[in-house]
């Protein structure tokens, strides 16, 4: 077991990728689709409503209440549903909550495995995992998912600017159409929340500067509040700490 790089974490614009315990996991819902592998034993998925399932591995669609259990080492994938990687999961389980995965994706179990027995660092980890997924890019990524030139155009917008807040009155006019109308289209045509999705991108960045600041420092470099402000937010879209976080490596 590779047990000197067991807590990492790697954080880019389409994917997360998180290894360690999440022991202290609480009930939340997160913008991200879930993908998570266990390493030996199975893991425990509990839903809103008490209802309790093992798995090995298991997708988890954006915006479904879960409670991930497990005291053992695990590997966690969240993955943006609007990139070309996510619109083509969603198509796949577009009609899932929480599900266990089939063998077409059996490779990211070996690829986890490999990475345990010592045979791939924690970097080759990602490039593995970064290559696997280029197998369910969208075939038709030229093509506009969304069925409305503003909001594809909107969402090229948000990727060209990822390093930064977009605002939403900014967003809105190179659609140009009023803060409401867009927020209406948006959700219409995504099924997902503009706002969500603005924070998912906000706390997304915060991790790097999270790694060498306090956590009230990192709050006000990023425009909450403050630091309760940023724990519960952090808690309510991760469903962990980010003094957990700032922990991995």
């Amino acid at each position: 077991m590779n047990n000197t790089t067991q807590n990492k974490i790697h954080i880019e614009e389409t994917v997360g990728i998180f290894v360690g315990q999440f022991s202290d996991n609480i009930l939340h819902k997160h913008y991200a689709l879930q993908i998570s592998i266990a390493s030996q034993n199975k893991f425990e998925i509990i839903d809103e409503n008490s209802n309790k399932s093992s798995y090995s591995t298991c997708f988890i669609n954006s915006n479904i209440k879960h409670q991930f259990k497990n005291n053992e080492t695990s590997l966690i994938i969240l993955i943006n549903p609007i990139s070309s990687i996510g619109h083509q999961l969603h198509n796949k389980f577009k009609n899932v909550q929480i599900t266990s995965l089939n063998e077409d994706f059996e490779q990211l179990g070996e690829i986890f495995t490999d990475y345990l027995q010592c045979n791939s660092d924690f970097t080759n980890l990602i490039n593995s995992i970064n290559n696997y997924f280029i197998n369910f890019k969208c075939q038709c990524e030229l093509k506009n998912h969304f069925k409305d030139e503003r909001i594809c155009k909107s969402i090229q917008y948000l990727e060209q600017n990822f390093d930064r807040v977009v605002s939403l009155e900014e967003i809105a006019g190179t659609c140009f159409l009023s803060k409401t109308r867009f927020l209406h289209l948006f959700k219409e045509k995504t099924s997902l929340n503009f706002r969500r999705y603005q924070l998912w991108n906000k706390l997304i960045k915060s991790l790097p500067y999270l790694k060498t600041h306090s956590i009230t420092e990192t709050a006000h470099q990023f425009g909450f509040t403050d630091s309760s402000h940023y724990n519960r937010t952090f808690k309510q879209t991760f469903g962990l700490s980010p003094k957990f976080l700032s922990s991995l490596k």
